[in-house]
């Protein structure tokens, strides 16, 4: 009781023409102005805001003391009252103010206005939350002992000097770093851009994202925000998934021809061997390739880079080759090339690749419904030398060819091994393999047994654990291999994959 009437002492000097005031209460938050009698009763009954200490909007003054002292680039050091509060005051006008009290007055007069004060209702406590939050970091304090200087304050002089020096949001994460580990503790500093930028949206310093149409016929703005088209030209308003089931709906499947790697026979095994999989179109199946490139163009140049790139084959195939639909997973980099090691840096997609194989929740904007979507590498692309570092076949020696594997026919000319035996896979009538022109010599061999799978896996069987890296100490790079493992160099990354 003494202290609404100590309040009301004060309120009563600092009123509006109307004779009206801010409303402290916890309802109003001084977003809303009463007459004093309207004040009175709202203080009795919700109480005074909790963060309401000290009566800016009533005659006080924010003064911290100590402020006589400049910063050390001779800039004079500013308080709450002198920026903070002018910025939410102009994120909070009086003059919205007024407009929701004029509809919350209007409630209760006639049929149909109950629905307008509930939006203007849910329109103030909307505004109130937002103030009220402002409110308790613009008197919060940045770490104790440091005289009322608030969380508030100092984010909105940092954020001014990130704009007007052109800092990277890397940089401002940096700074916000350094300064979370110098300030005494405890301390309430956001840590990284995302959560300053976070906190200072409500005071009218973040964005808005507004679509368009692809033509640029209108913005989905407004009367239009909720529109799928585009009210001009009816174009979609977002992409369409239903590409992803092409495979599936549109394909035409002609035995004996191919037009998309669905006709493989690939495809077709792998969906014999998971039936679950092939029952939902919208699962993907990927594509791999990589490659390295000298990125400086001189081979004077000592630099590596292999970019890991993914190509989902869902798609029609005028789609699925283009640019825009390949997704580099990974940049592999430096001054050497990863070689057979390449698997340790493959880690962070084989454990995607793991958790696209079980699944996840997506949502199909095509159909307006959710489910879960898997994913599957059925295959990949390589040039040779790339394939034996993705692998681990030996692309050099005497059985280099990874088809014939230990039935290859090679020839040793000076210092360069040469496979000429693959006449052998002509038909046995064929008059090439009764021809001397090639190598001087006829060529009656049967061609090489094609292995299965199952026969080539037990090959693995073979190997012995090698440990990757480059340092000199590491024995198994200098090792021979024993005839059972033929040239393979290592089990590959890609075994740990469940399919």
């Amino acid at each position: 009781m003494d202290g609404i009437a100590s309040f009301m002492r004060v309120a009563i000097q600092h009123v509006n023409e109307k004779n009206e005031t801010r409303c402290p209460c916890r309802k109003c938050l001084n977003t809303r102005w009463h007459t004093l009698q309207t004040v009175h009763a709202h203080l009795w009954e919700y109480g005074m805001s909790a963060v309401y200490h000290t009566w800016i909007y009533h005659g006080e003054k924010f003064g911290l003391p100590g402020q006589d002292a400049t910063l050390p680039n001779g800039v004079e050091a500013l308080g709450p009252n002198d920026v903070t509060y002018d910025i939410l005051n102009d994120a909070f006008p009086r003059d919205m103010n007024q407009d929701l009290h004029g509809e919350c007055d209007t409630f209760g007069g006639n049929e149909g206005v109950g629905e307008r004060e509930d939006d203007g209702t849910n329109l103030h406590r909307l505004a109130a939350n937002k103030y009220e939050k402002l409110m308790v970091e613009a008197e919060r304090e940045l770490f104790p002992g440091t005289n009322g200087l608030s969380v508030l304050t100092v984010m909105v002089r940092l954020m001014q000097a990130k704009v007007e020096n052109h800092w990277t949001n890397k940089s401002f994460d940096i700074l916000l770093e350094i300064l979370n580990w110098a300030c005494p503790k405890p301390h309430n500093l956001p840590t990284t851009y995302y959560a300053t930028n976070k906190m200072l949206k409500n005071m009218g310093l973040g964005y808005e994202n507004i679509d368009a149409c692809v033509n640029d016929c209108a913005l989905f703005y407004k009367e239009h925000v909720g529109k799928d088209k585009c009210p001009e030209c009816d174009e979609p308003r977002y992409k369409s998934t239903s590409q992803m089931r092409w495979h599936f709906d549109k394909r035409v499947d002609d035995y004996g021809v191919m037009r998309h790697p669905a006709d493989s026979i690939a495809w077709k095994e792998f969906d014999c061997m998971y039936p679950e999989f092939a029952q939902e179109p919208r699962n993907i199946r990927l594509g791999l390739a990589t490659d390295g490139f000298n990125p400086f163009g001189s081979m004077s140049t000592s630099y590596s880079m292999w970019p890991v790139v993914v190509v989902p084959y869902n798609l029609p195939p005028w789609m699925c080759m283009k640019q825009q639909y390949s997704i580099m997973t990974l940049l592999i980099l430096g001054p050497k090339a990863p070689g057979k090691d390449i698997d340790v840096y493959l880690c962070p997609l084989i454990d995607e690749l793991h958790e696209l194989w079980e699944g996840i929740p997506t949502y199909d904007k095509f159909i307006d419904s959710g489910f879960k979507t898997r994913a599957t590498v059925i295959w990949t692309i390589n040039d040779f030398p790339a394939y034996g570092n993705l692998f681990g076949w030996s692309t050099k020696g005497y059985l280099a060819c990874p088809v014939c594997l230990e039935d290859t026919s090679h020839t040793k000319l000076r210092n360069k091994i040469c496979y000429m035996g693959h006449r052998s896979y002509l038909r046995k009538n064929h008059p090439w393999r009764k021809s001397c022109d090639f190598d001087g010599k006829y060529e009656m061999r049967d061609q090489p047994r094609v292995l299965s799978g199952d026969e080539i896996l037990l090959q693995f069987n073979h190997l012995r654990p090698c440990k990757p890296g480059k340092h000199p100490d590491n024995y198994d790079r200098k090792r021979k291999r024993i005839p059972m493992e033929l040239n393979w160099t290592k089990k590959n990354i890609f075994f740990e994959l469940e399919y």
